[in-house]
């Protein structure tokens, strides 16, 4: 496998409420026995140089937090924060994966990557094998370029990632149902359990 891309910046986006499962996500852990925020992370840290947590809350965790805006509108305003951070910081583009996958693998990270690497100025982002037509624009590497156009979707109180990303050129990448399910309720839990 290649080694960390130093132009790109890993990013957990963490900053969903959880109401549906009751507690915070991050929290879980996986059947290993990793916190869900500490396997995202580590996962990410396999291809990129610096792996941060986009979070409206100071959690536990070895990656640097950006902070949700004080008025957050949902996950377009932590990839907005995202981007504004690395393009401030050097970087070429974000991974980003949700907290709540935990079935994602390295693989499917690399296979991303490798997509990307022959459209840098397009979203790259992932579809379920089984619905193809559905995007996934939390598991997608958006190049830094991206900022401003989302800033001003941002601006004009239009506020889907996925509504956005149909406006614009994007690759997508079919990857498994299992690796883009979300964990959101305890049922979904029952599924993934944690380590005993």
């Amino acid at each position: 496998m290649p080694s960390p891309d130093p132009k790109l910046l890993g990013v957990v986006l963490c900053g969903g409420a959880s109401k549906r499962m009751g507690r915070d996500k991050a929290a879980l852990t996986t059947r290993q026995g990793q916190s869900f925020l500490d396997h995202a992370g580590r996962r990410l840290q396999e291809h990129c140089g610096t792996v941060c947590v986009s979070s409206s809350l100071q959690r536990e965790a070895d990656f640097h937090r950006i902070p949700d805006p004080p008025e957050s509108h949902g996950p377009i305003s932590g990839i907005h924060a995202s981007l504004s951070y690395a393009r401030d910081h050097g970087f070429d583009a974000c991974v980003f994966t949700p907290v709540d996958t935990p079935a994602l693998t390295s693989r499917d990270l690399q296979t991303l990557i490798d997509a990307f690497a022959g459209h840098r100025d397009q979203v790259v982002c992932a579809v379920s094998d089984q619905t193809p037509e559905h995007i996934e624009p939390l598991i997608a590497i958006y190049p830094v370029t991206l900022v401003d156009i989302i800033g001003t979707s941002i601006d004009a109180g239009q506020y889907s990632p996925r509504r956005l990303l149909r406006s614009l050129p994007i690759t997508t990448v079919p990857l498994s149902a299992a690796s883009c399910r979300n964990i959101n309720t305890p049922s979904d839990l029952d599924l993934h359990p944690p380590k005993p």
